[in-house]
């Protein structure tokens, strides 16, 4: 359910990386090497790429407890979760589990993602085609030119619903205790975000310190500011081996 890229973990370390809703591991092929003095491990879920043919996870306790059984064998090292929008949720709730279980990460890097609470209390939006391929064009979730290929876009549909599904069926759990690993916030500085309100909504559910870094871009700065993305993550972790 982790991949590798195909290239040996020979680091202290690891930064394992959790996909934005409807995407792959592929997202984060060319960070494996960019991120110095660092293994990359990507999250290859259900319905996409290397297991297209697989269905789709729609519950999101499912699929956390899939992520949370198929990572254990990745946690040699000092670790580090990083996942963006949907990811990033993905994420926390893996290293809540993990560190319930003493084997917390070192750091967790949430990009783009709302706040817990926010999530859980948000309406399921509209599950439509049509609705679905508008919103991941608006988001810029494919780069490039296949934004403009309806046929791509529509082989994205399950398991970008599916996730919109398994989002929509995220409860917070008040008996579940405060992540105490430190969180550092990634945001768009032109998405429509409001850092402190995130911020505040993120303590509710972490005991550890949590700090903000804003991007230029919207939702997707990952991809347009992707350098200065990987320089942050890079520093980030950095700062968690002192």
């Amino acid at each position: 359910m982790f991949t590798t890229f195909r290239r040996p973990l020979r680091h202290q370390d690891r930064i394992i990386c959790f996909p934005f809703a409807g995407g792959g591991e592929s997202h984060y092929r060319d960070w494996a090497g960019r991120v110095p003095d660092a293994d990359v491990v990507a999250a290859r879920l259900a319905g996409r790429e290397s297991r297209f043919t697989e269905p789709p996870r729609t519950d999101f306790t499912t699929l956390l407890d899939e992520c949370v059984a198929a990572v254990e064998p990745y946690l040699g090292a000092r670790t580090t979760l990083f996942g963006h929008s949907f990811g990033g949720l993905l994420a926390f709730e893996v290293a809540r589990r993990l560190e319930a279980r003493g084997r917390g990460p070192a750091l967790v890097i949430v990009s783009g993602c709302d706040a817990p609470r926010t999530i859980a209390s948000a309406p399921q939006g509209d599950l439509g085609d049509d609705a679905l391929l508008a919103a991941l064009g608006r988001h810029s979730a494919v780069p490039g030119e296949s934004a403009a290929n309806r046929e791509l876009l529509e082989l994205m549909l399950p398991a970008f619903r599916a996730d919109l599904q398994a989002k929509a069926s995220y409860r917070v759990d008040p008996a579940d205790r405060p992540l105490g690993r430190p969180v550092r916030l990634y945001y768009g500085t032109e998405e429509p975000f409001d850092p402190d309100q995130a911020r505040e909504g993120w303590a509710e559910v972490v005991s550890g310190p949590v700090t903000m870094r804003g991007f230029p871009g919207g939702h997707f700065f990952v991809n347009s500011a992707r350098r200065q993305v990987l320089e942050a993550v890079a520093s980030d972790m950095a700062r968690v081996r002192l």
